[in-house]
């Protein structure tokens, strides 16, 4: 028989702590558990009980390595205690729900999990925490919680990383198809001529699986089909299509506010707005709190979750100017040679350290580089594993990761090294879709900060933390200086990447020439590694100069993406002329914010809007959209081509004006190894394509793109003389071991030459093709004279464009003049008489 101990107690039946800070102190937490944090945690937790623990929606900013999850655990223990009813602690994935458990474990509060009976009784009853990934909800076949009516009733959420738990609710509320299922051939072939005609090419490209052309449905044909669409996708559902049956509760009855596009390997079909009210768990509970890090912006609580804008402009935070140490170098800004080859050759190799290196990279692509030079590759099979024998202080190799790195802390001596390979890429359809129609968009720029902020958290996750981060990949560098998406950065990441640019520029000032880049740079990661007084101090100056307010500007893409919103509402409620209001003030207040292709953007928004309700508005306004935005879809007449020409004189001040718009040499330099970066053979196609457009602008040639334009004709044009045209049809993604041009790819090109001489009658032009080989399958042929441009001459052009942007590095970029300008394209071999002679070779019939 026990002792009765609650007999013998003075204070019999005393109720719970309800507070957090008091329900810390009574937990039976491991012993190298502390207090609380002075005065962050305590500073949070009092204010949540004292001002917000009743508000219904609470963002939680914290930066990492602050305890935030430790905050969100005593809130939901706290409801608890209160008897406030059951509550959820959610995560982005399997493996951050299973640190949290641990952290749980650790800090003495109890938590449970779904078991194969469902559901444990003790999270039902709102006595125990239940610790669980988004997956589980956010699913619509959800067998746990359920979905619409048939929703679990929860009365607290917390959202553990709150972005890419919206990330996870955008993967699942879509349909997902792949070109092994039926269906998607079903679809493909309900809408081939609608896209045909929106890119022959293109769709051509999807037709042969190229994994990388992208076609959207128009919006009025997907509108004319959906009684088509619904019975196909009924028909897969109905026999259990796993990629149509998991979503199919979901949209089934709004499909026609949906947007469809095919790849050559999937079909995505993306809901405008996310159907937030089928997730009635989410959507119906009393208390819900989105934990993030401190991100600049957080717009797409507004867009996606439909959350108040009072809500997003007072987070529950702790402000401080800055927290631990992160020395970004960029090796590529300390001299050209420290390319990200070279980098990677000379880190890869590296092993037995004394301290953890880890490289992420965008792709598997990448990742796949490191690892054939000796880097351990990190994927979900050996995650928990790799990230184990950091912790035990083995670091026998560099580890590479591709991409998803949601959750793991790589704290202190587990990575003092970090390496950012290359940009981050996007992956739905959807999202390409749009960064192919208006490049460098707000929407692009806000997510590709969250995911630069998201790496560089990584390895530093305390005050005291501390790390030494390399960016590599002209495209990455290009984008952390690119001043258009420094305003969605933090303070904190914007003054650290200031300080790097700061230390590119020291080590070439102080350079020792007789022990060359390498050893220089290495000398920098020693002094951040070594513990440097004279690096520390200059850093903790410069982070202390902070100003927490500078460069914040985030209310212009919350008031667009309110105004997004309140536009699809209207849209799906059938109050079409409301909806065209909603666009129309968005362009009226922020006309000098946006550029000329997300107003465009913005004008086929409406013209989808109008056309529900007038067909011909509708028709009319796309054209203008398309006028302002060649990239957007076209409509099916009533348009015209605009042709390019290059008068006499024009291109020495077009090349005057491209130079001009940078500050700087630097400036200028970065962007152009960022273009020449890619123009090699192995690209994915429209970069290839945008590349070559950015260099015969660079070149002072009147440029323009019509097979993106206007969905037929090569895939570039260049003005270079008056009446002169070099035509250039692009194969980045053939093989180098290519042995012959076929015949679909003659096939196209002479459909091409048709186009060109319907539009630019009697001009006078040379027909090229980007493309590995020269030789002619046997079977076809081309109806002109054709030269290639294949990878020695690829080479050659962009080594002499190089040398040419080089030949101005200590000129004033706004007073170039013409004699100057004259001989250097002499000099380079770059005269519009010489392009074809000096870089291309005649094809050869075989």
């Amino acid at each position: 028989m026990p002792i009765n101990f609650k007999k013998r107690t003075p204070n019999k039946g005393a109720e719970r702590k309800t507070h957090p800070r008091e329900i810390y102190d009574t937990l039976d937490r491991h012993a190298n558990k502390g207090p609380l944090r002075v005065p962050v945690q305590n500073t949070i937790l009092d204010e949540w009980f004292s001002d917000r623990k009743d508000q219904r929606d609470v963002i939680l900013k914290l930066p990492t390595g602050e305890g935030k999850t430790l905050i969100g655990l005593l809130i939901l223990q706290s409801k608890i205690n209160q008897k406030k009813g059951s509550c959820l602690y959610v995560c982005p994935n399997k493996y951050l729900a299973a640190q949290v458990r641990i952290q749980a474990d650790e800090f003495g509060i109890q938590h449970c999990d779904i078991t194969a009976h469902g559901l444990p009784e003790d999270f039902i009853n709102g006595e125990k925490i239940l610790i669980t990934h988004a997956q589980t909800i956010f699913n619509g076949r959800s067998a746990n919680f359920g979905i619409g009516r048939d929703s679990v009733e929860v009365e607290n959420i917390l959202l553990d990383d709150a972005h890419s738990c919206i990330e996870a609710i955008k993967s699942a509320s879509k349909f997902k198809i792949p070109r092994s299922s039926d269906c998607y051939h079903e679809l493909l072939q309900l809408f081939g001529e609608s896209l045909a005609g929106q890119g022959a090419g293109t769709f051509a490209d999807i037709q042969n699986e190229s994994r990388n052309a992208i076609l959207a449905v128009p919006y009025w044909e997907w509108e004319a089909k959906q009684d088509e669409v619904v019975q196909v996708l009924s028909k897969y559902n109905k026999s259990k299509d796993k990629h149509v049956w998991f979503v199919w509760e979901l949209l089934k009855n709004n499909l026609s506010n949906c947007v469809a596009a095919f790849s050559g390997m999937e079909l995505e079909i993306s809901p405008r707005l996310l159907p937030i009210e089928m997730f009635g768990t989410f959507d119906k509970a009393s208390h819900r709190v989105f934990m993030s890090a401190t991100i600049s912006n957080d717009s797409f609580f507004i867009r996606d979750l439909g959350l108040k804008r009072e809500v997003i402009e007072n987070p529950l935070t702790f402000e401080k100017k800055w927290s631990g140490e992160k020395m970004i170098l960029i090796p590529s800004l300390i001299d050209g040679t420290l390319t990200r080859e070279e980098i990677i050759n000379w880190i890869g190799q590296w092993g037995e350290t004394n301290y953890g290196v880890v490289a992420i990279t965008p792709s598997n692509w990448h990742r796949k580089i490191w690892e054939s030079i000796g880097a351990q590759a990190v994927d979900k099979t050996n995650l928990i594993t790799e990230v184990e024998k950091l912790k035990q202080g083995k670091f026998p190799h560099p580890l590479v990761m591709a991409a998803k790195y949601d959750g793991i802390d790589l704290p202190d001596n587990m990575c003092r090294i970090l390496v950012l390979d290359s940009l981050p890429i996007t992956e739905t359809i959807s999202e390409k879709y749009l960064e192919q129609c208006v490049p460098n968009s707000t929407f692009t720029q806000i997510k590709t900060a969250q995911t630069i902020e998201q790496g560089l958290g990584r390895a530093v996750r305390g005050e005291k933390d501390y790390c030494v981060v390399l960016v590599l990949g002209n495209d990455l560098v290009k984008q952390i200086r690119f001043k258009g998406s420094r305003p969605f950065l933090s303070p904190q990441t914007r003054k650290q990447i200031d300080i790097g640019l700061d230390l590119a520029k020291f080590a070439r000032e102080d350079m020792d020439e007789s022990k060359g880049y390498i050893h220089m740079l290495l000398s920098v990661i020693n002094q951040g590694l070594g513990r440097d007084e004279s690096w520390k101090e200059f850093y903790v100056e410069s982070m202390n100069a902070i100003n927490l307010d500078d460069g914040r500007s985030t209310r212009t893409s919350d008031e667009m993406l309110i105004q997004e919103r309140k536009a699809e509402i209207y849209f799906s409620d059938g109050n079409y002329d409301k909806a065209v209001e909603a666009i129309q003030s968005l362009l009226d207040h922020h006309a000098d914010k946006i550029s000329k292709d997300e107003k465009g953007w913005y004008l086929q928004e409406m013209s989808r809007f109008l056309y529900a309700k007038n067909r011909v508005d509708g028709m009319a306004m796309q054209v203008n959209a398309h006028r302002t935005n060649k990239r957007l879809f076209l409509p099916p007449d009533g348009y015209q081509v605009t042709k390019i020409d290059l008068r006499a004189h024009e291109r020495l001040s077009n090349i005057k004006s491209f130079i001009g718009e940078y500050a700087d040499f630097e400036d200028f330099l970065v962007y152009m190894d960022e273009v020449f970066s890619r123009l090699e053979f192995g690209i994915k196609a429209e970069k290839f394509e945008k590349a070559i457009d950015e260099l015969g602008k660079l070149l002072g040639f009147n440029t323009e793109m019509p097979d993106s334009n206007w969905k037929s004709g090569p895939d570039n044009l260049w003005a270079i003389k008056d009446g002169e045209y070099l035509f250039i049809e692009c194969k980045s993604e053939v093989l180098l071991t290519r042995a012959e041009i076929q015949k679909e790819e003659t096939g196209q090109f002479n459909n091409n030459i048709a186009w060109f001489n319907r539009f630019y009658p009697g001009a006078k032009v040379s027909y090229t093709i980007a493309i590995p080989t020269k030789k002619v399958k046997a079977n076809t042929g081309f109806n002109e004279p054709v030269s290639v441009l294949r990878q020695r001459g690829l080479k050659k052009l962009v080594r002499n464009a190089r040398s040419f942007v080089l030949g101005f590095k200590n000129s004033d970029l706004k007073g170039l003049s013409d004699e100057m300008l004259h001989q250097s394209i002499a000099q380079h071999k770059l005269s519009s008489d010489l392009l074809v002679e000096e870089y291309f070779e005649p094809v050869q019939y075989i």
